[in-house]
């Protein structure tokens, strides 16, 4: 049975990060979808990031 490496992937710390520091850090990890479009360009996603990062802010 393959064992999963956790230290072969180290994840950025988003917490306390702007919306437009977050949407940063998915742009270098170049997700797109089935048709070629960048996630950070999907108003879902940035609507998501706005959101989270709002209830963040309020506490």
């Amino acid at each position: 049975m393959m064992k999963h490496n956790y230290e072969s992937k180290q994840y950025p710390h988003i917490a306390g990060k702007s919306p437009n520091e977050i949407i940063d850090i998915f742009r270098r990890y170049n997700f797109v979808d089935d048709h070629g479009h960048r996630l950070e360009m999907c108003q879902d996603f940035i609507d998501l990031v706005n959101a989270k990062s709002q209830q963040h802010q309020d506490g």
